[in-house]
Order: C-alpha cells, then sequence, then structure tokens
C-alpha cells in the first residue's frame, strides 16, 4: 500500500561494518540498511529503490526478502517505521565478459525474454549446470523489435516510446550466470524487427523487416552491440542476420548484391566484438548450407564471404525444417541423426578451420512421429559431435527442455561411470565396452531410406521456416 503524499527519500544508514568491509576490499559485503517510511513510499517503490545494491533478482523476490527480514505480514507501511533491507553491496553489479576463443565447446540452451526476467532462468541454470553443460542463450532483442532490457538506444535512433521490457537487471543477470560458471550469450534479432518497420518509414523493407542496407539501421544495430559488450556478455549472436526469403535480390545500392551488404556489414561487426574479446556467432537459415546460388542472391549469406567476419557458426539443422521426402526420407523429423551428421559435415567442407560449427538442435515436438523423447536429444548430440563440431545449442522456443535435461542427465551419468572404469581399469581392473556405437544401433529408424554419406550428401534442401524461428 502507497502512503499517499509527497515522496521523500530517507538517506540510507549503512552498517559501519558494511562501509568499512567494502572499503578495504572493493567486494560486496553483507550487511543492512536502515530504510524510514516517509509520505508516499510503498513496498514496490522501496525495493525499485535498493535492488540493484541487493542479490535479489527482481523487484518481488525483493520485496518477499523485506517482509521476511522485517516479519511483515502485509504490505501495510506506517509513516516513521523503520525496515531492515538487505543490501550487499555499495554500488550495483557491473559485470564483466570472460574472454574465450572460439573453439569453446559450448553446450546450452535458449532462454527467451519472459523466462530471463523471472528467477525461471536460474532454475534452467541450475539443471543445466548439474549434467556439466556450460552455456545460456539469452534473447536481448526478438524479432518484435522491443528490447528485454533497459536502454536509451533506441530512442536516440528512432522516433519510438518506451516499451516494457522483462529483465530489470541485465548487469546482475550476466553477473548471475557469470557465478554459475555459464558462458552468457546475448541473441541479437538483427534484421526482422517489426518495431522499427512499424515506427521507421525510412527503415522500413516491409511490414516485418528493416533495411538491411540502410546505414541508420546498421548504426542502431552497432550502438546496441557496443552497449552489450559494456555489460559484459561473453558473445554475440547474431539471428535474422540475412535479407526476408521473399523472392527478390535489389539492395537499392548500386554495384551490391546482398551478400556483399551483408558481409560488409559483418566485418564491421566483428571487428567491434573482436577489439573486445568478445565472440560472434551468426545463426544460419538452414537452406543456406548447400550455397545454392538463388539462395544466396535472395537471403545475402554467402559463406564464403562471411566466413573470415565470424568466430561461429550456428546452423539451424532442425529435422522438422526438411521438407517431406527429402533425400527419400518420408518424414526427416523421424531421422535426426541423419540430418544433424550431414548438415555439419557440409558445413564443414565449405568452412573447413576457420570458424567453428555449433549447430541448433531441436528440442520441441514439431512434426515428430517417433517420440519425442530424450533418445531423440541424445541423437542429436551424438550426430554434431560425430560430425566434428564445436559444441551444440538446445532450442525450445517455450524453454521447455525436460526431455532435453534427462538425455543430459543419462549422458553425465554414464560419462562419469565411463570415466570411473578406465580409472578402475589403469588400476588393474577391467572395462566394460563402451557405448560409443549407441547411435548406430539406435538412431537410425529401423528400414532407414537413406545412406550416411561422407562428406555431403546429394539434393538441395527444401527450407520450412516456421513461425517462430
Amino acid at each position: 500500500m502507497m502512503l499517499h503524499g509527497r515522496k521523500q527519500w530517507t538517506v540510507m544508514i549503512l552498517c559501519a561494518a558494511f562501509l568499512l568491509a567494502a572499503a578495504g576490499t572493493g567486494s560486496p559485503a553483507r550487511a543492512y540498511v536502515t530504510h524510514t517510511v516517509r509520505e508516499g513510499d510503498s513496498l514496490g517503490l522501496i525495493a525499485a529503490h535498493y535492488l540493484p545494491y541487493t542479490d535479489s533478482y527482481t523487484r518481488e523476490e525483493l520485496i518477499n526478502d523485506i517482509k521476511a527480514l522485517n516479519t511483515l505480514r502485509s504490505g501495510m507501511l506506517s509513516i516513521g517505521q523503520t525496515l531492515t533491507i538487505p543490501v550487499v553491496r555499495n554500488e550495483p553489479v557491473r559485470a564483466t565478459s570472460r574472454t574465450k576463443t572460439k573453439d569453446f565447446a559450448a553446450r546450452g540452451i535458449y532462454v527467451n525474454e519472459q523466462n530471463a526476467g523471472t528467477g525461471r532462468i536460474f532454475d534452467l541454470t541450475r539443471r543445466l549446470r548439474s549434467s556439466g553443460e556450460n552455456t545460456v542463450v539469452v534473447d536481448v532483442k526478438e524479432v518484435k523489435g522491443t528490447l528485454a532490457y533497459s536502454s536509451s538506444i533506441p530512442g536516440v535512433f528512432a522516433s519510438v516510446s518506451s516499451c516494457p521490457y522483462s529483465i530489470g537487471d541485465i548487469s546482475k543477470l550476466i553477473d548471475h550466470l557469470h557465478k554459475m560458471d555459464m558462458h552468457v550469450v546475448a541473441r541479437v534479432c538483427v534484421f526482422r524487427d517489426r518495431l522499427m518497420a512499424s515506427s521507421m518509414e525510412g527503415w522500413r523493407y516491409n511490414e516485418e523487416w528493416v533495411d538491411p542496407a540502410n546505414e541508420d539501421v546498421q548504426q542502431y544495430h552497432l550502438a546496441l552491440i557496443r552497449e552489450l559488450i559494456s555489460l559484459g556478455v561473453d558473445e554475440i549472436q547474431l539471428d535474422y542476420f540475412r535479407y526476408p526469403a521473399d523472392g527478390r535480390t535489389d539492395t537499392g545500392v548500386e554495384g551490391k548484391d546482398r551478400s556483399d551488404v551483408i558481409a560488409e556489414y559483418l566485418a564491421q561487426i566483428h571487428d567491434l566484438t573482436s577489439a573486445s574479446n568478445v565472440l560472434l556467432s551468426l545463426d544460419m537459415f538452414g537452406i543456406v548450407i548447400w550455397q545454392r546460388s538463388m539462395d544466396v542472391r535472395v537471403l545475402g549469406q554467402d559463406v564464403q564471404k562471411i566466413v573470415n567476419h565470424i568466430d561461429i557458426i550456428s546452423p539451424m539443422l532442425y529435422p522438422s525444417h526438411f521438407g517431406k521426402d527429402f533425400d527419400g526420407i518420408p518424414n526427416p523429423a523421424d531421422e535426426p541423426y541423419y540430418f544433424v551428421r550431414e548438415g555439419v559435415q557440409r558445413l564443414k567442407n565449405i568452412v573447413g578451420d576457420r570458424v567453428a560449427i555449433r549447430p541448433w538442435l531441436q528440442s520441441f515436438p514439431l512434426r515428430i512421429t517417433s517420440g519425442f523423447d530424450p533418445e531423440y536429444i541424445r541423437c542429436q548430440i551424438d550426430a554434431a559431435q560425430d560430425a566434428g563440431a564445436t559444441g551444440w545449442l538446445l532450442w525450445s522456443p517455450g524453454n521447455r527442455y525436460d526431455e532435453a535435461f534427462a538425455a543430459l542427465e543419462d549422458m553425465h551419468v554414464a560419462k562419469m561411470a565411463e570415466k570411473a572404469a578406465i580409472q578402475e581399469e589403469e588400476q588393474g581392473g577391467s572395462v566394460q565396452g563402451s557405448d560409443a556405437n549407441w547411435h548406430f544401433e539406435k538412431c537410425l529408424t529401423p528400414g532407414f531410406p537413406g545412406q550416411l554419406s561422407h562428406p555431403v550428401y546429394g539434393p538441395t534442401v527444401r527450407e520450412v521456416e516456421i513461425p517462430f524461428r
């Protein structure tokens, strides 16, 4: 309940022990702040004021902590009432990027902006970490165009009003994930941007997309990436970094085709990230791996032109995205091992060792008739590893990872058992055969009509673009 009248904030009275500890070590120290309630105060306003100085992630969490610490049964406050606030630092968190090389084997999941703004992201991360994985991809800009965190940059470049954001303190989020030993990837949807397409006529390509060749569009995203680097992310991941699949090939720029526009802008971004030792990855439309000339001319993603301006390519090799009867397979969604392995190998043939390949894997049941279960996830992970991928990422738009976590936990247990068996053998015992050939026995359905080829397979893919990707 808010106390009516002019709002006034009391001066923070910090415990002497806290001040001495903070001054002496420069690191956070647990202490208390005493807040005296004034007119206009409410628990919500008080929590919002002190949130950056606490370990609570959301305002709601801090409200509950204040209630518990002060044995409050409701939100009713009285003028002059003193509240103890669980402050742990004397300045807001400032996360710092953790430098890694492109051959870092990132293994992780995607977390949407809604879950990233709540404690759900830490629940997901704890379970991911328990099986030995190491990466969280966080939405910071989705296709609707709004940002998931508070930023002044959109208003600097465009006449847009401020929009609600889900992540209240992105620096604290990054810092918490770092403390959980996670590699933090910021996913930025670039040219598919409904907000700017509708708000900025000069930027508009169509109702869903902004023009990749527009200088203001490019400068806007460079500013966002620069800000994300300053906030402490470890990697920038570009999605929808292409032209729409609309059959057109024009750019509006004389002497440049679409692949030139994409490659030249990617080079600018890579210069920016490289200077800060932050990795740069690119989500690649699946059809591009086959490098058909018309697809390249329309989408603008020419692997040979971009390969020197990127650290990691993440092809979206979801089996459900391949058309019916592709390569003689009635339902590609039922052959996860085949499509992931062959897709990674084909891309490796194009790029060699110049970039790392880290595929997106399917963690959703679309078009699967053979059963979506932990085995389905394991088949894809095995396929990626067998093809020489550098890690992998799991995609579920709604962040439903029960099957994935079950697979990862089983694989972790098996890995630990194998490690123990090897140690036993080294000490004079015996070791049982491993499940190294598990995928050959389990991942291909009976009567599998395809043929595992090395290194590539024949026909071109019929891409199916589904709404959420």
